[in-house]
Formats: C-alpha cells, sequence, structure tokens
C-alpha cells in the first residue's frame, strides 16, 4: 500500500522502532525489498537519492517504485533522498512521491530555512510530506560530521519550515566508513526532547548496533540504508561469479534480488520494525 511518511512514521514514533529507507538503483533492489518487508511484516520506505540519477533516473524509476509499494502488501512509502533543489522536488511530487527531502544542509541557516518553508509550501499544497536537514552529515573517510545539529536552532527550524521529518548531524556519516563512527547520542536525546517529530538518521550504513539501538530508542524514527545494500550484491555476486565464470544473466538477477532482500531483512531486524503491519493485501512478490 502506497503511504505518506508521516503515515509511517507516527507509529515509530510513538513506538519507539525505525523504519528503513533504502535507496534502490534497480528493479532486482526493488523486489528484494519488498519481498523482505512482506515476510517480515514491516513499513518500508523506497527511496532515490539526486545523486543517484545518472545511474537511475527517476522519471524511469519513479514508476516501478510507485507500482511495487501499491502491489505491496505492506505500508511502502516512496520518497526523494537529497534534494538538492525546489526543482528536483516538484518533479518528484509531480511522478507521485509521497514524500520528498529537501537537503540545504551546506547553506546558511537563514537561507536552508527559507529553502525548507518555500519545498513545504509546495508540497503540502499536493498532499506530499517533507524531511529536511540541519547540522552537516560528513562524508566517509572522515571521524565526525563538520557541524552537529544545534538544540535551539532545530527548534526554530522546525517551528518555521513545517517539516515532517528531521535528519540530524550526532557523528553520523554518508558511505563506506573507514572508522566506525561515535555518535553522540545525549545530543540525539535532547533534539528529540525538544522537538516532538520523527527524526532521521542519515549514513546508516555501517553505524554499530548499540549505536542504532540507542538510536531507535531516542526518537530516531527513520534510518536511510544504501551502501549496504550495494556492497551485499557486489559481494553475492562476486562469490557465484567465483564458483561458475561462465553464470548466466537470468540466474545473476536472482542472486542480486536475494542479495538485497537479505541486507534489507537484516536491517529490518536491527531497526525493530518487524511485525509491526498486518498483511493488507496478498503478498506482491513470494508466497
Amino acid at each position: 500500500m502506497l503511504v505518506t511518511l508521516s503515515e509511517i512514521l507516527k507509529d515509530a514514533n510513538e513506538r519507539h522502532y525505525a523504519v528503513g529507507a533504502f535507496n534502490c538503483l534497480s528493479l532486482e533492489n526493488v523486489m528484494g525489498a519488498i519481498e523482505a518487508a512482506e515476510e517480515l511484516r514491516s513499513p518500508i520506505i523506497l527511496q532515490l537519492a539526486e545523486v543517484q540519477f545518472p545511474e537511475a533516473p527517476m522519471e524511469m524509476m519513479a514508476p516501478l517504485y510507485l507500482e511495487a509499494a501499491k502491489r505491496s502488501s505492506v505500508p511502502v512509502c516512496v520518497h526523494l533522498d537529497h534534494g538538492q533543489s525546489l526543482e528536483t522536488c516538484v518533479r518528484a511530487i509531480r511522478l507521485g512521491f509521497t514524500s520528498v527531502m529537501f537537503d540545504g544542509a551546506s547553506l546558511p541557516f537563514e537561507e536552508n530555512v527559507d529553502a525548507s518553508k518555500e519545498v513545504t509550501r509546495i508540497a503540502k499544497a499536493a498532499g506530499v510530506d517533507v524531511e529536511a536537514e540541519l547540522g552537516r552529515v560528513g562524508d566517509s573517510g572522515v571521524d565526525t560530521a563538520d557541524v552537529f545539529t544545534d538544540v535551539e536552532e532545530s527548534v526554530r527550524f522546525v517551528q518555521e519550515t513545517g517539516i515532517d521529518a528531521l535528519a540530524v548531524a550526532i557523528g553520523n556519516l554518508h558511505g563506506h566508513y573507514v572508522h566506525t563512527p561515535q555518535l553522540n547520542i545525549q545530543r540525539l536525546i535532547e533534539i528529540h526532547e525538544a522537538n516532538q517529530l520523527p527524526l532521521v538518521l542519515h549514513g546508516g550504513s555501517g553505524t554499530s548496533v548499540e549505536d542504532f539501538k540507542a538510536c531507535i530508542h531516542n526518537g530516531i524514527c527513520k534510518i536511510n540504508v544504501a551502501t549496504a545494500i550495494q556492497r551485499g550484491i557486489m559481494k553475492r555476486i562476486n562469490e557465484r561469479l567465483a564458483q561458475k565464470p561462465d553464470e548466466g544473466y537470468i540466474p545473476l538477477k536472482q542472486v542480486m534480488i536475494d542479495a538485497s532482500r537479505e541486507v534489507v531483512t537484516e536491517h529490518i531486524r536491527l531497526f525493530e520494525s518487524d511485525k509491526r503491519s498486518p498483511l493488507l493485501t496478498p503478498p506482491l512478490w513470494g508466497e
């Protein structure tokens, strides 16, 4: 069932679990992710980041995401990840995405507020939810985020923009971690206590189990996962080709589906979102 971000995160916020937001770049990714969600009775978020458009154009991926969501037996949100401009967010809205993220974290605070507020105004008119980011999430290869989210600024940001979910910077990093990050859980607790809306953790791949648990029990309701899926697929493909160098195309497609399902299954259980959703319709793929 296709739902909005708010519909998915409301229950997560109330019952203290997190919903996995998985960057899917192919049909095989989507099939594996939906299979895992249906098997575990978990809500799920399918998302695509603007930086991934060259490999997975949004106009081509949107129909796949939306059809999978509509036919799924569990709630599925279709989300634009890290939209870099108002124009990109509007494109996603027109394509049917049920939520968009505007990433103005690199802008000065006032500019981020103004831009996020405008995106929210337009999105709300179309019935679409909005995620925005405050603070600076670092990149892989460095040990900490450039700037942690400021608690007082977060309150003003949320109030002035009207967003539905806030991505925070507490030491998390994008990409493949060189070192396991040390997350500032106390800062997360302070942000959560000051703002009664769902919080989002970017850079989910590589975070320790302990930090994941601390995050989801202190306000994080959405966790982004991209690198782990890509690495999981490559690992399984390399293993299969090492065993069968002349493996055919169709079997390799199944390897990609299975690998996607394995990674998503692992994260759904880690985020404690399994068994949170009753089956709404017969499963799309599988049983």
